[in-house]
């Protein structure tokens, strides 16, 4: 079990990915962060995190420009950064979130992982 956590972990920082967020509840498997987004696996139903993300979004100010909670997507503006937040489902109780961050053209991915981990610490 050791060995196989510690190729799992080496894997992630390899591919950019970061070693498991447990933050206190055990929720996500591990998160990737790219060159403008942040991704994760989280163990929650959908209304649930969908719910946590709008929380989370309006604690931050952000104003929201559109959802649609059947395709599963936020648009919203924090700041100067336009931000996507994507929910798809992988199985009942896992969903995938997706939080990307761009400033004009520009890639943000400090945002994105910013509001991410916001995110994930409302699932307390």
């Amino acid at each position: 079990m050791k060995k196989t956590l510690a190729v799992i972990i080496a894997a992630m920082l390899l591919t950019g990915c970061w070693a498991p967020v447990l933050i206190g509840l055990g929720a996500v498997a591990g998160y990737c962060v790219s060159n403008d987004s942040a991704k994760g696996d989280v163990i929650l139903d959908y209304r649930k995190l969908w719910d946590v993300a709008l929380e989370k979004l309006a604690s931050m100010e952000a104003e929201i420009i559109e959802t649609n909670e059947s395709k599963g997507t936020i648009k919203a503006k924090v700041s100067d950064t336009s931000l996507t937040i994507r929910i798809n489902t992988i199985n009942r109780n896992t969903q995938r979130l997706v939080v990307s961050g761009r400033k004009g053209l520009i890639p943000d991915s400090h945002t994105a992982q910013k509001v991410f981990l916001k995110i994930i610490e409302g699932i307390k």
